[in-house]
């Protein structure tokens, strides 16, 4: 398993000085070994993730998109046992591009545009374009999402609809 904890920590439920530390340090988050062990006793091999982010109505776990469907599980089943030992609904998001990345995030919503723009003192701000029929199809508030995506990209987000 990739999982940011051991698999004995994940296995056990204790964590060794190597995974307390991380967790100190702020490398990993308490829901990061909460999501370890729940996927750990879920029992598949083979999953990973790299993050898991804590919202208001959602976990989401960014993963490498080939462990998506590995998480999610035959028919949502994984998923299922997931949200029901974590107390949310489990949102898991691909990690690999930064652009399909927002897709996933604003799903099921449109996006009409994604614009890159280079400030003269070096910041870049990601302008994202959504359809204004999909406004309440978003399952997220805008400015979380915004902030969700600012920072895994380090940059300037701004949603706006047209």
């Amino acid at each position: 398993m990739d999982l940011p904890i051991c698999d004995i920590c994940a296995k056990t439920g204790v964590l060794c000085s190597v995974c307390e530390t991380k967790l100190q340090r702020g490398q990993i988050s308490e829901l990061d070994v909460e999501v370890s062990k729940a996927l750990y006793g879920i029992g598949v091999e083979g999953i990973g993730f790299e993050r898991a982010i804590d919202t208001k109505n959602f976990v989401i776990i960014l993963t490498k998109k080939e462990d998506i469907g590995k998480i999610i599980g035959k028919n949502g089943d994984n998923l299922r046992l997931l949200s029901r030992k974590l107390g949310k609904k489990v949102r898991v998001i691909g990690t690999e591009n930064m652009r399909d990345t927002i897709y996933d995030f604003v799903a099921p919503a449109q996006i009409t545009a994604i614009n890159t723009v280079y400030m003269p003192d070096g910041n870049i701000i990601r302008r994202i374009k959504i359809n204004k029929k999909d406004k309440k199809k978003l399952r997220m508030d805008i400015k979380e999402i915004e902030r969700l995506i600012s920072s895994l990209s380090n940059d300037r987000v701004e949603i706006s609809f047209e």
